[in-house]
């Protein structure tokens, strides 16, 4: 049985594509860059990705420091909770389930944006990106919130949307549920590890 769940943040629990596509636009255009203009609705983390490396603009990049700038002063009208996200939540720990959020999200951002949308939802632990500590796909931080807990892992379950998710359950040695409703694709979708695909929040509670 799982007592533990843990829970990727963005293109998870919370849709954040429109808001995060808008500041880095900003922080492309200011710096003299080309924008990303497809069609949202078929936007893949990983093809948005490879789109700010090809462009000179990767992770530690002027765009990318720009970009933080942006979104932590950025209003983010269209960042909210999946629907269904609450109500799965409500359940969980209605059922005595520990619930947990480990994000590559700077975690001061992320604790603020729990606070605002999950105020009464009793994360017990939230682990967002730190100076210093690791990020996934690095099971560190996983790690660290299982330690904490003082559980087996095979009472753990981990929910993200992207690679980089697998890869951080896989390293862990925790089992893993892959959603399609957030910013992944078909080659994270078909991939042997997780233990189940699930398509909307209420098949969550099916695991």
């Amino acid at each position: 049985m799982k007592k533990l769940y843990i829970f990727d943040f963005d293109g998870m629990l919370v849709d954040t594509i429109k808001d995060s596509i808008y500041c880095v636009n900003q922080a492309l255009k200011q710096c003299g860059k080309p924008t990303y203009d497809k069609n949202l609705k078929n936007l893949y983390y990983k093809e948005f990705r490879q789109f700010l490396v090809d462009n000179g603009a990767p992770k530690e990049s002027e765009v990318y420091h720009l970009y933080n700038e942006i979104y932590a002063k950025y209003e983010k009208p269209n960042t909210k909770p999946y629907n269904g996200i609450i109500e799965v939540l409500e359940t969980l720990h209605n059922k005595n389930k520990t619930l947990a959020i480990c994000s590559n999200k700077e975690e001061n951002y992320l604790k603020k944006y729990t606070e605002k949308m999950f105020k009464n939802h009793n994360f017990k632990y939230i682990s967002g990106h730190r100076t210093g500590i690791p990020d996934k796909p690095n099971p560190y931080r996983l790690n660290e919130i299982i330690k904490k807990e003082n559980i087996k892992k095979e009472e753990v379950i981990y929910f993200g949307d992207k690679d980089v998710d697998i890869e951080a359950a896989r390293n862990a040695g925790i089992d893993m549920v892959i959603v399609t409703y957030g910013q992944g694709n078909n080659e994270d979708y078909q991939q042997k590890y997780p233990l189940k695909v699930i398509n909307t929040p209420k098949e969550i509670l099916e695991v």
